[in-house]
Order: C-alpha cells, then sequence, then structure tokens
C-alpha cells in the first residue's frame, strides 16, 4: 500500500471513530443543561497533531456534519452549536499547535480547545437563540466544566496518539 493510501486510510477510520463517538455521545442522558464531554474532540486533538491543522479541521467538520445527519439534528440548533464550538475549538487548537507546542501540551491545548467552545457555542446561542443577557450568567459553570472535560480529553488524546504512533509502526501481516 502507499504512504498516500495509508494516510487516507488511517484519517477515515479516525473519522469514522468521530462519528461514532459523537452519535454515542448524543445518546447520552444529559447531565447538567447543555452540558456534553465531548469526547469526539479526542479524535479532532489527536488528529491534530499526527496529521496536521488541516486534516484535524476536515475531521471536526466532518464528524459535526455526519455526527448530525446520524442522530437527525442537520440544521437545527444543536447541530449550530456543534458547528460553531467544534470550529471555534479546533482553530484556537491549530493556532496553539503551531506557534506554541513547545509551552502547551495536549492537556494545555485541549484545555484552551475545551473552554473556545464552550465561549463559542455561548455566543452563538446569545446571537442566534436565545437573545437575553442572562445566559451571560451561565459563563462560570461552562468555563469551569470546560476546564474539566479539556483536561480529562488532553490526558486521553496524549495516550490515544502515543497507542496510535505504536500502531501506526508496527507490521501487520
Amino acid at each position: 500500500m502507499t504512504e498516500r493510501i495509508q494516510r487516507l486510510s488511517r484519517l477515515a477510520l479516525l473519522l469514522a471513530l468521530a462519528v461514532v463517538i459523537h452519535t454515542a455521545e448524543a445518546f447520552l442522558p444529559l447531565t447538567v443543561v447543555w452540558f456534553r464531554f465531548g469526547f469526539a474532540n479526542i479524535i479532532g486533538l489527536a488528529t491534530l497533531y499526527l496529521f496536521g491543522f488541516k486534516d484535524a479541521l476536515l475531521l471536526t467538520l466532518g464528524r459535526i456534519f455526519l455526527g448530525s445527519l446520524t442522530t437527525g439534528l442537520f440544521g437545527s440548533p444543536a447541530f449550530l452549536l456543534s458547528l460553531s464550538g467544534g470550529t471555534c475549538s479546533i482553530m484556537a487548537m491549530g493556532l496553539l499547535h503551531r506557534y506554541f507546542s513547545r509551552t502547551f501540551s495536549e492537556i494545555g491545548i485541549s484545555l484552551v480547545g475545551a473552554v473556545c467552545h464552550n465561549m463559542a457555542q455561548l455566543g452563538v446561542a446569545y446571537l442566534v437563540l436565545v437573545r437575553n443577557e442572562a445566559i451571560l450568567m451561565v459563563m462560570p459553570l461552562m468555563i469551569l466544566a470546560a476546564a474539566i472535560t479539556g483536561f480529562i480529553n488532553g490526558l486521553a488524546a496524549r495516550f490515544f496518539i502515543q497507542h496510535f504512533k505504536k500502531l501506526s509502526t508496527a507490521k501487520i501481516c
């Protein structure tokens, strides 16, 4: 198999995994209003480290579109929130990875991405859905939730990246 085919195959597997995680998480009961762990973002962050920003952005957008189709939420307010949060998050993580990768680890980049994700969603919810400043009162709670999930997802991404690299170099008959 050529290197290009291997790369595309690995990216396709990562996209499939991200869509499955995104879809499965959508069917979990909500613990707190609007709160999800964002486990599919682990795959986006791992793709950023393994393949670069362009592939991570395409994977994130693909995951959001395909995930919304599988859950029946395409075009809904939930889709709009997911799209805004995911796009803002991967852009912020991409910038940090490119310019500050020696300063921030996967965990630090994930923390920033999680906060950006939640703030983008809150901004879109205010501008498009709610139009009431009272919604901004949940910002401290959302930042706290982002810090917790960003740490957990960053740690998981670190392990995922290490194991993915091991599997990629293994010779499978």
